[in-house]
């Protein structure tokens, strides 16, 4: 690849940078192409803008046992890729089928498909569901005594799971259906066992059942309550009737409220004044021969005057990148029922975790309440509320070079983003933020550039673009003079057509301060030079006295004391020189004399590596002096040329003191100015 020299007359800001970025060593010039394309062949290619569709094709189900959830997807488009997303995590490439183990909780699947186009489903496939593996607990709350004489025997029981169901089995029967409350009988004299499994929604059941053993005796009398309180209630007034299926004429009952001692009492019994909290009641019967009930009719019940608290524990928040949610919720009263509302709408009843699906794109919001067993409901109800956002951002890249092509070492893209957070990514790097455009000069070889937006919902798009840089020395068909030193002789050959050639030493004939051949030099051969015999080059370049030049060559300098000449003029008017800034940095200067009474104007760079190789391209460009070294440009200085430089003959390498101890490779003289950035840095080809 070969360098060259552009003047770039901007007629707008993209045609110019277009220019720019294609500016390059010994390679064509691209066309410009569509903005978010690149150039090159099929450009002009009409664009596929159908995104495919997905969908889920299995799932848990809303309540699932399995900790092991297994999931598969597909596409109307068969070449379809996805991404897959679980709960709150990034989206990952996937395939289907997708295994994942989860813990416990409310959970949420979705996948997007995204065609060879880089089209991408913007309604992605959801799907919610809840693991839960964990069996609910069964607890009897109210059961006959231990030595009974009801025919009928009434069963009141819970779980701490407040959607759980229940099944019961009485005296080794199968387990059937049952609610609390449930009377069983009627049943005879004599030993029964009755046992209460709570099971969820899951299909978990409880292994270890809640059972009670109690014996039937007919023999005494038995009392029966027929009408009682709610098990919970706000009223604070009680009313009871009750019986007995033995009394006869002179039968008497006797009742007890909230104290062991009983009083005579008839049926209704009522009471007023009840406060808030648990009361018990209890009657029995006494016939006209004395007998009395041994295992009086009871019940237990609760006055509630106060509104249940509603929490929601779980649920979105901010922007989610989902169609569908589910949201968990609370009440400080087990017993209690709940209502939702979304968006507004009129509250419905309700279940913990309650499933959105389905949402529109946008702000949404949900409120829950809670109504106690008494009635009671949540003044003040909860609310979440959050944005759904399923649209990808999409990223353009404008400029730089298209997908498999090969241009020169610098490289400006531009890039844009629909809304997010923007990270950039070059040759597999981690990505970093980053701002449009890249402008960057790369070795030789392929790279990779790729620009990742992503939105507040973790929603994320990335364009990439990949190429080839090649890299070489001068262009001589842009160029006044060029050694390339590749081929090793007395006599090394100027590139440019009918251009001097130079020698070796100072005559075409063999003799002492010759530098030596490099078979690796910066591209292809070098020479080294050696400052203790003076190595040097004497090109008798024949050019006329410039005004205005440039001076680039390739050096990999030693660190030695002293200015050291890479290339002076034969009046010594224009001087390239290296000076050891410490033992292992150097500093490169370019000086031209401008006639003045003083020293000559001198640019010198920020040190630099020794023994390693850099570009230096310094550039004469009245009034101002230039130079780059490593596409770093140093602060210029100024002149008033009173006659331009003298180009007749140049020397590579210096004599005594200033004889040059390093390597040199691709030396070019060039009959105009550089003056700008860019025309500078698309000649310099970095090191890998």
């Amino acid at each position: 690849m070969r360098a060259w020299f552009i003047r770039v007359s901007p007629r707008g800001g993209a045609a110019a940078w277009l220019g720019i970025a294609a500016a390059a060593c010994s390679v064509p010039a691209k066309q410009a192409g569509e903005p978010d394309a690149g150039t090159g062949p099929g450009a002009d290619a009409p664009p596929d803008t159908t995104a495919p569709d997905t969908t889920i094709d299995r799932a848990p189900g809303e309540f699932s046992s399995d900790r092991q959830a297994t999931f598969r997807f597909s596409s109307d488009d068969p070449t379809a890729t996805f991404l897959c997303r679980i709960d709150d995590g990034d989206q990952r490439p996937c395939s289907s089928p997708l295994v994942q183990a989860l813990p416990d909780g409310a959970h949420s699947f979705s996948v997007r498909a995204i065609d060879a186009a880089g089209n991408t489903d913007d309604s992605p496939a959801e799907q919610l569901f809840t693991i839960d593996t964990v069996a609910p607990d069964t607890t009897l709350d109210t059961k006959p005594p231990a030595a009974d004489n009801s025919v009928l025997a009434i069963f009141k029981f819970s779980s701490p799971d407040p959607s759980a169901a229940f099944a019961c089995a009485l005296d080794g029967g199968a387990y059937a259906p049952c609610k609390t409350g449930d009377a069983f009988g009627p049943i005879g004299d004599g030993s029964h066992a009755f046992s209460v499994r709570a099971f969820d929604r899951a299909g978990n059941a409880d292994a270890t059942p809640a059972g009670w053993v109690w014996s039937v005796d007919t023999s005494t009398p038995d009392t029966q309550i027929r009408t009682a309180p709610e098990a919970i209630t706000a009223q604070t007034t009680a009313r009871f009737t009750f019986d007995s299926p033995d009394a006869g004429a002179g039968d008497s009952f006797q009742c007890a409220l909230d104290t062991p001692a009983f009083t005579p009492c008839t049926s209704p019994a009522g009471y007023a004044g009840l406060r808030e909290g648990v009361h018990q009641f209890a009657v029995r019967v006494r016939d006209i021969n004395g007998n009395i009930d041994p295992s009086p009719a009871e019940l237990t019940w609760r006055v509630d005057l106060t509104p249940p608290t509603t929490t929601i524990v779980a649920g979105p928040s901010g922007a989610e990148p989902v169609a569908s949610t589910s949201i968990s919720f609370t009440s400080s009263e087990p017993a209690s029922t709940f209502a939702c509302s979304l968006d507004g709408a009129a509250f419905t009843a309700c279940t913990s975790p309650a499933p959105l699906t389905g949402l529109a794109q946008g702000r949404h919001g949900f409120t829950v309440r809670a109504t106690d067993a008494a009635g009671h409901t949540d003044s003040s109800p909860p609310s979440v509320t959050w944005t759904v956002d399923t649209v990808s951002p999409v990223v353009t890249l404008s400029g730089g070079p298209a997908d498999a092509t090969t241009v020169g070492p610098r490289i400006v893209i531009g890039f844009r983003a629909t809304e997010g957070s923007v990270a950039c990514s070059l040759d597999d790097a981690a990505f970093a933020a980053c701002t449009s455009p890249l402008a960057v000069n790369l070795p030789a070889g392929g790279h990779q550039f790729s620009v990742r937006a992503t939105d507040a919902a973790g929603n994320a798009d990335v364009a990439t673009r990949s190429w080839t840089i090649a890299c070489g020395g001068p262009d001589p068909a842009v160029e006044a003079g060029v050694l390339h030193f590749d081929g090793y002789g007395q006599t090394l050959d100027n590139a440019v057509a009918g251009g001097a050639p130079a020698t070796l030493g100072d005559t075409a004939d063999p003799g002492p301060g010759e530098p030596a051949a490099l078979a690796a030099g910066r591209f292809d051969g070098g020479l080294q030079f050696t400052s203790a015999q003076g190595d040097h080059v004497a090109w008798p370049i024949g050019l006329a006295a410039m005004p205005a030049l440039t001076l680039e060559a390739w050096a990999r300098p030693a660190a030695v004391t002293g200015a050291r000449d890479l290339a002076t003029s034969s009046d010594g008017s224009v001087a390239l020189r290296v000076t050891a800034a410490s033992p292992t940095t150097v500093v490169f200067s370019i000086s031209v004399f401008d006639g003045g009474a003083g020293p000559s104007p001198t640019v010198s760079s920020a040190p630099v590596a020794a023994g390693v190789w850099h570009y230096v391209l310094a550039s004469l460009a009245p009034p101002s002096l230039l130079l780059w070294v490593d596409g770093t440009r140093s602060a210029p200085a100024e002149l008033q040329l009173m006659a331009a430089p003298a180009l007749d003959a140049l020397r590579l390498g210096g004599a005594g003191p200033g004889a040059y101890d390093g390597a040199l490779d691709e030396v070019a003289v060039g009959q105009g100015a550089i003056t700008e950035d860019e025309p500078a840095l698309a000649r310099y080809c970095p090191l890998r």
